[in-house]
């Protein structure tokens, strides 16, 4: 089945609050100066038996700015509902944050153990400062024991609760009572055949939309195969799976379109409670296990694509940021790392920094990083004609995440860029770089440049020797397109990043070792964290690959160690060949001209991007037809 993140190549955002419960299932609501996230909070062991202690269940209410960076996180007090509602008495489970009546409410499921099992009543309560007031009990239409997932519905001011998508049943919210204004004339039979609610319902455009799931049990050979041949860890997690559809509905409770099911991430439980659009932003907030808050941006056009329906034009100004001239340019602490081989790589590299670098703002740090040849020699002779030329060689190598870790605490620039040593920056390209991060919005993390070789989209299709790929680059600098692109994640050759969400993330983790993967790992904890990851295609710098590392069979070793400890760690995050990155620019391209970019800006970078997609076409037929089934959507010929 389909998930969100492969579908749209997008990386979740990590909703977390400071406690040491288990946060799931968060609701997102759009407000004038933001997004709030209600999150859930909870100890698993209420599930665990009825003779087990209950400990504890929290909500809280977090404060995102526009571009979705936390300001403030509050825990709910919800005591005086506890004890005034013997319906929840337990906790209050799974709130959907909703606006009416210019308040905040928040649907919630409470929950009360019995003697007989758990009896579930939904309940409204409104939001008032840090507090939860004015509880409501609502009652059952059906008259059962276990009410959960409505999703609300304010439509003209009214207030509307859907109890399932299909059937179709809707109730009217009148001063304690449920009118009934659409099916529910039967009784649930709570079958895996109903699909009841899991977002709000949100307006959309003349119409509304929301996302409802349906719940089933994993078939017998999936089981089976989990528990006996993969021996997979998570098996009795993902004996029940959970598949979402988003639907559109119209003023008179007509659905009008639906999706296909899909997954958001993984195969098992997942749980969707949040839905929220705002400025061409589409948020959705999930909970996947009962142990992680997630939360997925789409552009409008993609909920289209979902839905079939005409994909609109996406805001290519949100999605690739203007670089606008003229603005004030940051400080940076420009670290290069060399590792062994100065005078023919890392020599090369600073030869090329210097008629491009202004130092009022540029601090230049070379940090050898124990290099067993004559380099540190060399580098000491290299400083004396080069006086600007900070330097220290350390006795041993930390690696290239430790040796970055260590030179980056010495620096107070803005923004620090990390240089490998077997690189060089065509003219002009430092100063574009910088110009682009001038041009940075405060969601935007980190900022690459493009090259010859790398493992994702930043690496361009260019043969040749040295000499010749650089003067054939220079064709990115007579014609710049002045956008910032969005990428899935940045290769490290050279990548500058805001200093501030470097010493938030505790830098590159050393666990990689030597190197390799601490990038992605990088990437990966970036976008969690909420923040964007960019491409400058205005900033050519040449990359010889392999400068401190040799294919050996050593270094083979490393990289596939590298990569179980990157996926054993994040299971859930794809790792796209880089003809899918390539292939993603591609339609970034296409957007762009179709909202009236001037095509001959782009001719150029077409013409090696689509000789890229032909020469690393797949070679089994199998992954042909789909490659070439993913590209029909492209018109760039």
């Amino acid at each position: 089945m389909t998930t969100l993140v492969d579908l749209f190549k997008c990386i979740p955002t990590a909703i977390e609050v400071p406690t040491p419960l288990a946060v799931c299932n968060p609701s997102v609501a759009r407000v004038e100066n933001g997004w709030l996230v209600l999150v859930r909070a909870m100890d698993p062991v209420p599930y665990s038996g009825l003779d087990k202690p209950y400990r504890s269940s929290e909500n809280w209410l977090i404060q995102y700015d526009r571009d979705f960076l936390p300001q403030s996180r509050i825990r709910l007090q919800d005591r005086a509902i506890l004890e005034s509602c013997p319906e929840a008495r337990n906790g209050l489970e799974d709130g959907r944050l909703f606006a009416w009546s210019g308040r905040q409410w928040v649907l919630f499921t409470g929950l009360r153990r019995g003697a007989s099992g758990y009896v579930n009543t939904m309940l409204l309560a409104q939001i008032d400062g840090d507090r939860l007031s004015n509880p409501v009990v609502l009652p059952s239409p059906h008259r059962c024991s276990r009410e959960k997932n409505w999703m609300p519905w304010v439509m003209d001011d009214t207030l509307f609760l859907v109890y399932s998508t299909q059937p179709l049943e809707v109730y009217r919210y009148d001063a304690g009572r449920l009118v009934r204004v659409r099916g529910g004339a039967g009784t649930p039979t709570n079958s895996g055949t109903m699909v009841s609610g899991s977002s709000q319902v949100i307006p959309w455009g003349s119409d509304y939309l929301a996302i409802t799931h349906q719940r089933s049990r994993a078939p017998l050979t999936s089981r089976l195969i989990q528990k006996y041949v993969t021996r997979d860890p998570e098996y009795q997690k993902k004996k029940v799976l959970f598949f979402h559809r988003m639907i559109l509905l119209d003023r008179h409770f007509n659905i009008k379109a639906q999706s296909k099911p899909f997954q958001f991430e993984v195969e098992g439980v997942e749980f969707c409670a949040g839905l929220a659009a705002q400025d061409d932003r589409v948020l959705i907030t999930y909970g996947v296990m009962d142990e992680k808050a997630r939360m997925l941006e789409l552009d409008p056009s993609q909920v289209d694509r979902l839905l079939g329906r005409k994909a609109r034009r996406p805001n290519m100004a949100r999605i690739a940021p203007p670089i606008e001239t003229g603005k004030p340019l940051p400080t940076v602490d420009l670290i290069v790392l060399n590792y062994r081989n100065f005078g023919t790589t890392g020599a090369r590299c600073l030869d090329s920094l210097w008629a491009q670098c202004d130092t009022s703002r540029i601090r230049v740090k070379l940090l050898d990083n124990g290099s067993p040849d004559a380099s540190p020699a060399d580098i000491r002779e290299y400083a004396q004609r080069h006086p600007r030329l900070e330097y220290e060689c350390l006795p041993e190598n930390l690696g290239f995440a430790g040796g970055m870790n260590y030179a980056a605490q010495q620096g107070t620039g803005e923004w620090l860029l990390l240089v490998n040593n077997d690189t060089i920056f065509l003219p002009g390209s430092l100063g574009n770089l910088t110009s682009a991060l001038a041009a940075a919005g405060p969601d935007i993390a980190a900022v690459g440049p493009i090259t010859n070789e790398a493992g994702n989209a930043q690496g361009y299709f260019m043969e040749g020797t040295r000499e010749q790929i650089l003067a054939a680059a220079a064709i990115f600098h007579k014609s710049p397109i002045k956008r910032l692109l969005p990428l899935y994640r940045l290769d490290f050759f050279c990548v500058a990043i805001r200093r501030a969400v470097w010493t938030a993330l505790g830098g590159l983790d050393p666990i990689y070792g030597l190197g390799y993967y601490e990038d992605f790992d990088f990437s990966v904890k970036a976008r969690h964290a909420g923040y964007r990851l960019m491409m400058c295609e205005d900033a050519f710098v040449y990359h010889q690959g392999g400068g401190s590392f040799k294919q050996s069979e050593t270094t083979k070793r490393l990289i596939r160690a590298n990569r179980d400890l990157f996926t054993g760690r994040y299971p859930e995050v794809a790792l796209p060949h880089k003809r899918e990155g390539n292939l993603e620019t591609l339609r970034l391209y296409q957007c762009l001209i179709e909202s009236g970019y001037p095509v001959e800006q782009l001719t150029e970078r077409i013409a090696l991007r689509m000789k890229a997609l032909a020469r690393e076409a797949p070679k089994s037929l199998y992954k042909r037809l789909r490659w070439e089934k993913a590209q029909a959507t492209l018109h760039l010929r």
